[in-house]
């Protein structure tokens, strides 16, 4: 290996080319579980817009700050982002006294529209971070959230509920203003080994909320695309099944062939290239070129229900980038000829 991974990956300049239909128009067939006339490329078939209003995260990830809530963010450079690190309250029976919720009515939002020129022949997205679940251990120490879901399940189910009715309020107010194509909403829910609660658990305190928040998004003509790192395989007959989201963005440490083969006629599932091919500078062009056709033979909508799987390319170097970006283009585009 002659190339270090890095934490984030690097972002290249998009590619315009003729097509015959858009980027968005072949995203948004893949999240209504159609067959694309390619295998989108996520990102770089998106345009991301920001809530400059919003303070649910500290105003900046690059270095230490508070969000609305109070919630302490510390910076790591070893992770390149910050991470919240509580400071609203010691144990969950205190949420009700010591969680300052923001008036989210008393926001001119429209204003977080000022510049922003829109890109119609891309979808349309925005992140949500601290999700349902990651917001109590925003709130307070991890392992004191963790040992919350046993030891007070009916304050965190309450908590749960009041923070479904905050998301779907936040939501809703940002709809206002960006016609959102997709939501890329972040709860993480296991680690490299295992999830950090059981499916009980799930079921319990976690699923009812996060229900309501889906189909308050899904309400309004946005897609929801569930972002859950970890060991979390468990959960997806959840989100396919009881949640019915739209899309969901998991770590390969899960099954995701089985998941794609399983559910990508209800779930439009994103995978990644391997780091350990894209990311190291002794493969040759050749490598790369192989490295797509397997993407494309195993993932795609020609070899699995549905839609297939959504890319989301990442490569080293912008040559290696732009040459594997043209080959899933045009390999897919002949895969998926005639679906």
């Amino acid at each position: 290996m002659a190339c270090k991974i890095p934490i984030m990956p690097p972002a290249y300049a998009p590619v315009v080319r003729e097509s015959p239909i858009t980027p968005r128009e072949n995203l948004m067939r893949a999240f209504n579980h159609e067959k694309p006339m390619w295998m989108p490329n996520l990102y770089a078939d998106s345009q991301i817009c920001v809530a400059k209003s919003s303070r649910d995260m500290a105003p900046s990830k690059q270095e230490a700050g508070v969000d609305w809530f109070g919630t302490n963010y510390i910076y790591s450079p070893e992770v390149g982002i910050n991470m919240p690190a509580g400071g609203v309250f010691d144990d969950v029976t205190e949420w009700r006294e010591k969680v300052p919720w923001p008036d989210l009515d008393a926001i001119d939002w429209s204003r977080d529209a000022d510049g922003f020129v829109r890109d119609e022949r891309k979808a349309l997205y925005m992140r949500f971070s601290n999700g349902i679940f990651e917001r109590l251990h925003a709130f307070e120490p991890f392992e004191q959230a963790l040992m919350d879901l046993l030891l007070e399940p009916e304050e965190c189910r309450d908590l749960f509920e009041r923070l479904a009715d905050y998301k779907i309020d936040l939501f809703n107010h940002i709809r206002d203003v960006f016609p959102l194509d997709y939501l890329v909403a972040a709860d993480d829910y296991g680690t490299a080994l295992a999830p950090f609660f059981s499916t009980e658990v799930y079921e319990e305190l976690l699923l009812e909320p996060t229900r309501r928040f889906v189909q308050a998004v899904q309400a309004r003509g946005t897609k929801f695309f569930a972002h859950c790192c970890g060991k979390v395989e468990v959960f997806v007959p959840y989100f396919a099944d009881d949640l019915k989201v739209d899309g969901i963005e998991i770590q390969d440490i899960n099954d995701l062939p089985k998941i794609v083969h399983t559910y990508a006629d209800r779930l439009l599932i994103e995978v990644k290239a391997d780091p350990k091919v894209v990311y190291d500078d002794e493969k040759t062009d050749a490598d790369l070129l192989a490295h797509v056709h397997q993407i494309v033979d195993t993932y795609g909508a020609q070899a699995n229900p549905g839609s297939g799987a959504v890319m989301n390319l990442g490569c080293g170097s912008a040559h290696g980038y732009y040459l594997m970006e043209e080959e899933l283009y045009r390999y897919s585009s002949e895969k998926y000829a005639g679906l």
